[in-house]
């Protein structure tokens, strides 16, 4: 099992206030108790960590959602992925025809010290931050309540595996 000494969680790519905001949330702990009212939508699907072989199927979630200037590189993704793995999770659902797993959306994140551009490129494992660099669904996918079920599971893991405080700077 994993310890993550306290760690202070911050969105870098979208802001934890506006999504807890929506919800009319007041805590980070309240907010992992929420229904979206789509239960059905995710009732199917499933977590784990995102693999090597997983990365082009993040980066081309990844370039289709972001413009091209604020979408992470392959070059970004494959980084996380080996220096941050463990704050790297995708979201899955399996295809009923080809009963396979396909990857449908994810979050990945990294650790620093401060909120900076250039802190933020980088992986410092005892950093006391994690940047939430990106919360990507499949664009089939959006509007379903997926992305806030995915967050909502990442927090969870994140809490279960550290003392966490929530900064929503």
């Amino acid at each position: 099992m994993m310890f993550l000494p306290s760690l202070t969680i911050l969105l870098a790519a979208r802001s934890l206030p506006t999504y807890l905001r929506h919800r009319g949330v007041r805590s980070l702990r309240s907010a992992l108790h929420l229904s979206d009212g789509n239960e059905n939508t995710v009732e199917n699907l499933s977590y784990r960590p995102v693999f090597v072989d997983d990365i082009s199927r993040c980066h081309e979630i990844e370039s289709s959602s972001y413009p091209e200037d604020e979408a992470a590189s392959l070059e970004n993704l494959k980084y996380r992925q080996q220096n941050a793995g463990e704050y790297f999770m995708c979201a899955t659902k399996l295809h009923s025809e080809t009963n396979s797993e396909h990857i449908i959306g994810y979050i990945c994140s990294t650790r620093c010290n401060e909120f900076t551009e250039e802190s933020m490129s980088l992986h410092d494992a005892h950093g006391s931050i994690l940047a939430i660099h990106s919360v990507v669904v499949d664009g089939s996918y959006r509007r379903q309540g997926i992305a806030s079920a995915m967050m909502n599971e990442y927090l969870k893991r994140m809490l279960f595996f550290s003392n966490l405080v929530a900064d929503t700077r």
